[in-house]
């Protein structure tokens, strides 16, 4: 009896000494919160920034000191060979566990393919795959991820932040996580779309605590949506027609179209829902892509004035905005055709439907769907028009 208490108590000490093996204090880590990734193809090396997270600044009882994150950056012939060079310039190891933000220099984007940037975050057990992804559009990543938001005291949460508020609202972007690029770089049916960002109104105090100080201050916005061709960016798309992908994807939570009443004058709408239907067909080696919207939505600025109290109104406002959310889907989907890439996924969607057929433009689907014809049908539903109906006197 006596023998198996010994053991017992002896598997105890084991079992709580071998768990304390990767103990670590916390002042022997450092928190990486944001990483960006660059290509200098001079050197022919990758360049890798980590922007680490200081506790004595973010502090809210104690008191903050300091400024909120501190960047290190080297390079390498690998992602991780530059990752793993950083450890030269920090005393402390660092945790990437907690990476909220990946940051990706246009320069990369465009010269390498994305097939192979992604590679070691899967590979490493230690980082997450669910992390946004974004492009530093016409800047080096540093100054895109390294400005001091005026507002977020972390750059990495000022920007998922835009991306997600901006997403909510006007719907020109979406949030684009790396598994997701992934998948979409895997795919033969679609090609990765990843979020542009820009640092807006830049000043030699960007970088310090300085430009929280200012009431204009420099800011990272997001700007553009990327397009990929076989992994590589080729083009932009901006403004309204970016809305086209997340229509046809069926990602609008919510957005807002301007409507024409007059040659100067726009009126507005809000759009509250919207569900789209896209069904492909091959007629010869030709693409027949039909798209069918139905949305609801409500007025919610008239600069023109129509009296709202009149069916005759609503009827003409409701073909104003089909004809508005037509034409920003027909010009997102020439776009993008022009840029060569099929960021909509309409070779998955062939895929999913008719496999057999899909089959025999695998190999060079973004050529097929350069061919491609759409039609697009549009159905717009006025709800509401807000609490004013007859127009102003004047």
């Amino acid at each position: 009896m006596l023998k198996k208490k010994f053991i017992v108590s002896f598997l105890s000490v084991s079992i709580l000494l071998s768990s304390c093996s990767n103990y670590k204090e916390l002042n022997q880590i450092s928190i990486v919160n944001a990483m960006g990734i660059d290509y200098l193809p001079k050197e022919k090396k990758y360049q890798v920034i980590i922007q680490i997270i200081n506790p004595s600044a973010i502090a809210t009882q104690t008191g903050s000191q300091g400024i909120p994150v501190i960047a290190l950056e080297e390079k390498g012939r690998t992602i991780s060979e530059a990752a793993r060079n950083v450890s030269k310039k920090g005393s402390r190891t660092n945790i990437y566990s907690h990476v909220a933000l990946v940051i990706i220099g246009e320069t990369l984007a465009k010269e390498k393919s994305l097939n192979f940037i992604f590679d070691v975050f899967e590979r490493d057990s230690k980082i997450r795959v669910n992390i946004p992804v974004i492009i530093a559009r016409d800047k080096n990543v540093n100054k895109v991820m390294n400005n001091i938001a005026s507002l977020d005291k972390l750059s990495a949460k000022s920007i998922v932040g835009k991306i997600k508020n901006t997403s909510s609202l006007l719907g020109e972007n979406q949030e684009t996580l790396m598994r997701e690029a992934v998948s979409a770089i895997s795919s033969s049916g679609r090609e990765p779309v990843i979020n542009g960002a820009s640092l807006e109104n830049e000043s030699k105090t960007s970088q310090t605590l300085e430009n929280m100080e200012k009431v204009k201050s420099s800011y990272d916005k997001i700007n553009g949506t990327g397009i990929f061709r076989e992994g590589k960016l080729v083009g932009w798309l901006d403004g309204p027609q970016a809305k086209s992908i997340q229509i046809i994807d069926n990602l609008i939570k919510e957005t807002n179209i301007q409507i024409p009443c007059n040659k100067k004058e726009y009126d507005s709408m809000e759009i509250t829902r919207l569900k789209s239907k896209t069904e492909i067909k091959m007629k010869g080696n030709i693409p027949i892509i039909n798209i069918k919207v139905n949305s609801i939505g409500h007025i919610d600025e008239v600069l023109c004035n129509d009296n709202f109290d009149k069916a005759i109104t609503l009827d003409k406002y409701e073909k104003l905005a089909e004809n508005v959310i037509k034409r920003t889907i027909e010009i997102g989907i020439s776009e993008v055709k022009k840029l060569g890439g099929d960021a909509f996924g309409f070779g998955e969607k062939l895929h999913m439907s008719n496999p057999k057929i899909y089959k025999k433009y695998e190999g060079n689907w973004n050529d097929t769907f350069k061919k491609s014809k759409v039609s697009v049908d549009v159905d717009v539903q006025i709800n509401n028009v807000g609490m004013r109906k007859k127009p102003y006197p004047y």
